[in-house]
């Protein structure tokens, strides 16, 4: 009698386990969201080197910084503080030629190189400065990374507009389908930032007879990106 009681009652649940126990399944809806905010740069930071070779460590090193010395005078002509110019150390090696004949290597001299790094904040003085630093004898310019001082407000602006583009797109698909959009069940952000594409081809290369007045800064573009995922609502 209790096996009787026991086999009816295992019958019983899985006859009525399946209408109790499976959900319908979620109905969703992901998309994906972009927005991009373009915006003159307004700060600089122009990398630039002094390379001289010498007979003699001192003679090198004299080179070296009487270039240093003439490129201060520079910036603070141009009214930029002392606080965004800096000088690093000089870096000395020997400078050797290899004869393969003999397979010697003989001593040329001395190599003494030092790095010089400005934060520009007034960026009309940017083509002055790059000129009129190689005509003083630096020999080593980089192009200059531009940025913007609103870049962490322009990034959430950026984010925020690629939400909604998101949230615009996945209502779009609900109504044609013939549903509403509900709550978000998932999303994920990233910001991304290019400073203008002619730097990656060297803003530094102007015509020969050009000048400071050549230099264009460009634009930067600060981008937005949003995947995310909506409810389905059915009528």
């Amino acid at each position: 009698m209790r096996t009787l009681t026991l086999l009816s009652l295992m019958s019983l649940l899985i006859f009525v386990a399946p209408g109790i126990a499976v959900a319908d399944e979620a109905r969703t809806v992901s998309v994906d969201g972009r927005a991009e905010i373009v915006t003159p740069p307004d700060k600089a930071t122009l990398r630039m080197g002094i390379e001289a070779r010498a007979d003699s460590v001192q003679a090198a090193r004299d080179q070296v910084s009487d270039t240093v010395a003439r490129f201060l005078k520079l910036t603070r002509s141009l009214k930029i503080p002392d606080d965004r110019v800096s000088t690093a150390a000089a870096i000395v090696r020997p400078d050797y030629d290899w004869n393969p004949q003999t397979r010697e290597r003989r001593l040329l001299g001395y190599m003494v190189t030092r790095e010089l790094v400005t934060e520009l904040t007034d960026l009309e003085w940017l083509g002055q400065l790059t000129e009129s630093a190689l005509e003083l004898g630096v020999n080593q310019v980089d192009p200059p990374m531009l940025d913007t001082s609103r870049r962490t407000e322009l990034e959430r602006q950026a984010l925020a507009e690629a939400a909604r583009d998101a949230r615009d797109r996945a209502r779009a698909l609900a109504e044609a389908l013939g549903a509403s959009l509900g709550e978000v069940r998932t999303l994920q952000a990233s910001a991304s930032f290019r400073p203008p594409m002619p730097l990656a081809r060297g803003m530094l290369a102007a015509e020969a007879d050009s000048g400071a007045e050549t230099y264009q800064a460009g634009q930067i573009t600060v981008a937005g990106s949003v995947t995310a995922s909506f409810d389905l609502v059915l009528p």
